[in-house]
């Protein structure tokens, strides 16, 4: 079964490759035999070479961490260990242990001296790190601080205060539990010690430093791509971040997913993530930075491979193809002129450079391309004449049911002894059969265009009367523009037509405006409008390359657009649209004036002759 199917495979493989043109076959073979296997020691080298590199680096991040966290703890240890400063004034201890209720002289000379010896004892003469010091001893605070601050009230460190000398311990608060903020709003850890009076073992108070958590980054500079690191201090059981090197505070949780290990390395989202356990444990030390910035001179070393790569490989491909080229375009020509003809273009043939097997190909190529563009030729006459003849037949005819029911209107007229409005009816009749039976003009001025709708529309009011109304609107400089003839009555007749059947009356609005090259002539009425469906199977047919259409209910409409489009191109024809109260159509075509229509009108005649 397993023969079977390879022996399958193996001769679909050699069917296809039989099929394929000669150059391909060349570049083909070309390609599995020089540039894929190139391409695949390449890639197997680097992936290699990049595995190898993320290995050690992954390796060497928590090491370099566990360094970095340990100086923290120092840090931090030292912080905590400074309130034994505290004890080597005696005088200090004695503002301590006496009680808040005294002069207020002697309570401001207390104060001035305890802040003071805070300043110069902690501040001035240590680590720059802290940003604070702040003494609270019976509903007294003492502080001195490095940078402008505000909050930390008495009641809130009482609170603190008294949690820490039920707990004999110290404790580190996140400014997210505190009401302190520092200029600039400064990171900081606040590390609260309770101060006892080892005299009588009384408790004396609570002694907070507010260390600025940016030593952190100090410690960590050192560390590869320092610049392009994050560096992050994450309260391991509330998921709080206490320190951030980028700022990037949006979610001051991280969820308990965001980082599955405490203690080792791992990829990320495209990010190498170091943790590391700090600060006695309670805290995680994260160091994150992105793959591409942590191997980047791997990146470098890729990207020159893969530029000289495409270098080699684009320098063979082009001397590959040179010698293929001559090989194969004789051919390649010839099909291409072919497919050229299937596309229908008749009038290129080929030169005969050669008088091989392809150049004889090519002579019965040529002779074959001659006898298809005379027969072409010979056929598109007959059905030039044939549309000519159709569009002539069209565009000479009056509605029967229009001339009846105008008679009809005369009838009435006479017998109700309206002899004005017969003789007007019979006149605008007689014009119109006049302009219609112009066997010779397929052109002719707006103005003549004009006269002839508004003869259409007065004759339909003398029928409708009141139940039909028109406005025309045109400016004087168009009305010796040339234009097809019987081009407005079928868009006019169309919209009293269909408005009458569904309404009591209608308007029409005529209007033409026009561009220095476009001739614009908007009808436009106040009827139903178009159908949806209507309106879609209209566009559909009158985006239709030029030709005679299906006679429909619409024919007279698409008889426009397709004797347009005839006339002019496809850059000219007809739209639709439903305005708020009917339907608008527009007709665009050129701006020629009647002094340019001769030269259409004799080219329709030879055509005429020619046939």
């Amino acid at each position: 079964m397993i023969l079977r199917r390879r022996m399958w495979i193996n001769m679909i493989f050699k069917k296809k490759f039989r099929n394929l043109s000669l150059m391909h076959k060349l570049l083909l073979s070309y390609t599995l035999l020089t540039i894929i296997p190139v391409a695949l020691l390449g890639f197997f080298i680097y992936t290699a070479y990049t595995k190898a590199a993320e290995e050690q680096i992954g390796a060497l991040v928590p090491q370099m961490l566990e360094q970095a966290s340990q100086q923290i703890d120092r840090n931090v240890q030292d912080v905590t260990n400074m309130p034994e400063r505290l004890y080597q004034s005696q005088q200090m201890i004695e503002i301590l242990r006496q009680d808040s209720f005294q002069l207020h002289a002697e309570a401001m000379q207390q104060q001035y001296t305890m802040e003071r010896y805070l300043s110069s004892s902690f501040l001035h003469s240590s680590s720059s790190d802290l940003l604070g010091v702040f003494v609270f001893s019976k509903n007294r605070v003492f502080a001195a601080a490095a940078k402008n601050y505000s909050g930390f009230s008495k009641d809130e460190a009482a609170v603190y205060g008294q949690s820490l000398e039920l707990e004999k311990g110290s404790m580190i608060l996140l400014p997210q539990d505190t009401n302190l903020v520092f200029e600039n709003n400064a990171d900081y850890l606040l590390i609260g010690v309770p101060l006892q009076d080892r005299d009588n073992q009384e408790y004396l108070g609570t002694m907070f430093l507010a260390l600025d958590v940016s030593f952190v980054d100090r410690i960590t500079g050192t560390f590869k791509e320092h610049n392009a690191a994050r560096i992050m201090l994450l309260e391991k059981e509330s998921g709080r971040i206490a320190y951030d090197s980028k700022k990037e505070k949006s979610d001051q949780v991280v969820p308990d997913d965001r980082y599955p290990i405490e203690n080792g390395s791992f990829l990320q989202d495209g990010k190498l993530v170091g943790i590391t356990p700090a600060i006695q444990q309670e805290y995680a030390l994260i160091y994150e930075i992105p793959t591409e910035k942590l191997f980047a001179k791997q990146q470098q070393t890729r990207t020159i491979s893969i530029v000289l790569f495409l270098l080699f490989i684009i320098f063979s491909v082009c001397l590959y193809t040179f010698v293929a080229y001559n090989v194969s375009q004789p051919i390649k020509r010839l099909i291409d002129n072919m497919r050229s003809v299937q596309g229908g273009k008749f009038q290129q043939t080929l030169p005969v450079t050669k008088q091989d097997e392809v150049g004889r190909l090519t002579e019965s190529y040529n002779h074959m391309i001659v006898e298809i563009r005379d027969l072409i030729q010979k056929n598109y006459m007959i059905r030039l004449k044939q549309q000519e003849a159709e569009l002539y037949a069209l565009q000479t005819q009056i509605n029967p049911h229009f001339i009846f029911n105008t008679l009809e209107t005369i009838n009435y007229a006479v017998e109700a002894g309206e002899q004005e409005e017969v003789i007007n009816i019979i006149t605008t009749l007689g014009r119109m059969l006049r302009y219609s039976l112009d066997n010779g003009v397929k052109f002719v001025s707006l103005k003549e265009e004009i006269r002839h709708v508004e003869d259409f529309l007065s004759i339909q009011q003398f029928r409708f009367y009141d139940r039909l109304t028109w406005k025309t609107d045109y400016p004087e400089i168009s009305t010796d523009v040339q234009v097809p003839k019987f081009i407005l009555q079928p868009i006019v007749e169309n919209s009293i037509k269909y408005g009458l059947e569904t309404k009591t009356s209608i308007h029409i609005d005529i209007k033409i405006h026009h561009t220095p090259d476009m001739l614009i002539l908007t009808i436009k009425d106040d009827g139903p409008g178009f159908d949806p469906t209507v309106k879609t199977e209209l566009e559909e047919e009158l985006s239709l390359e030029p030709g005679i259409t299906s006679k429909s209910a619409h024919y007279g409409l698409s008889n426009v657009a397709n004797r347009i489009k005839m006339l002019y191109g496809n850059n000219y024809g007809v739209s639709l649209e439903n305005n708020q109260k009917g339907a608008t159509v527009r007709l665009y075509l050129p701006f020629r004036h009647v002094s340019e229509r001769g030269s259409l009108d004799a080219e329709f005649t030879n055509h005429d002759r020619r046939g």
